[in-house]
């Protein structure tokens, strides 16, 4: 059984995740910005739904969390990976730009887990000649070096130059994708699709407030709609123009009925010659754009 919604909103209702406050390079941390994570899921815009995964996962796509795989309640080491994803959650919606690049993202999400450990636990510490030992031993390093392991070291900047050996050890990391990306590379964030109203606070357990929220009903986005928003023409320099579409396209299938969007996730994966939709949303969206369309299907599953 996954961790819940409920873990996730004690979490960021925990003290010392919310007395957290320091910069990884531009990246401001601050409590006050993890209760507007905090505020999103209740209000609905941020999904949370129980993984099948060790480790939980953040998709900015679809904003959605998706939990790990453990029996809640969430414990200390729970709640510090809980806390990495809530980060990239953080970052979603404060840049929606898309201007953090992927490794200071990481980095900043780490950090963050491994200052709660310590200020959770403060003789907490990981020593090791492979890899992933070395990279969390210096995080641990980098934490109390910095002072973070207690309210002392709130508001310390950590600017790039001191994080680059953490940054060349993270994109070198075994069994994960960081290498893939260059050190320039964004993309780890696009802002939220639903921006419902918050929920007043109210004075129950925080793991027992509802995220239910009113939703307004949206039609299914038939094919004659979808092939006129694909058929729209852009220009190669308008990004602005063929985002919006994306965008649009984004929202178009998370809303969707479960039916529609299991049709779309049979119908769009490979050119289909004589079905008008399946041609040009090959035609006319970029391999990435696809890729992100086709997740949001994928997640509605």
């Amino acid at each position: 059984m996954p961790l819940t919604e409920g873990d996730v909103l004690d979490t960021l209702s925990d003290p010392v995740a919310l007395g957290i406050e320091f910069y990884v390079n531009k990246i401001h941390i601050k409590g006050e910005y993890l209760t507007t994570v905090r505020d999103h899921i209740r209000a609905g815009n941020i999904l949370v739904k129980g993984g099948t995964e060790d480790l939980a996962f953040y998709d900015q796509t679809a904003d959605i969390l998706l939990t790990q795989k453990k029996s809640p309640p969430a414990n200390d080491g729970d709640r510090a990976l809980l806390l990495h994803e809530c980060v990239h959650a953080m970052i979603d919606v404060y840049d929606p730009d898309g201007t953090v690049t992927r490794h200071m993202g990481e980095l900043a999400a780490y950090l963050t887990q491994t200052t709660y450990s310590v200020r959770k636990n403060p003789s907490a510490n990981r020593t090791g000649a492979a890899a992933w030992d070395k990279f969390w031993g210096d995080l641990y390093a980098t934490v109390r070096a910095n002072r973070l392991d207690t309210s002392a070291g709130n508001g310390v900047k950590i600017p790039s130059a001191t994080l680059e050996n953490l940054r060349r050890q993270l994109a070198a990391l075994p069994s994960v994708n960081y290498g893939s990306f260059s050190k320039e590379a964004t993309g780890v964030s696009d802002g939220l699709i639903r921006m419902n109203i918050f929920l007043s606070t109210t004075d129950e357990p925080v793991s027992m407030r509802s995220s239910s929220v009113a939703y307004e009903s949206n039609p299914d986005p038939s094919d004659d709609y979808l092939i006129r928003t694909l058929m729209e023409a852009y220009a190669s320099t308008d990004v602005r123009g063929y985002g919006k579409r994306l965008r649009q396209l984004r929202r178009d299938f998370l809303f969707c009925s479960l039916p529609r969007a299991h049709e779309l996730r049979r119908r769009l994966p490979l050119r289909k010659r004589g079905d008008r939709l399946s041609e040009l949303f090959h035609d006319r969206l970029s391999r990435g754009g696809r890729g992100i369309l086709l997740r949001v299907l994928a997640l509605r599953s």
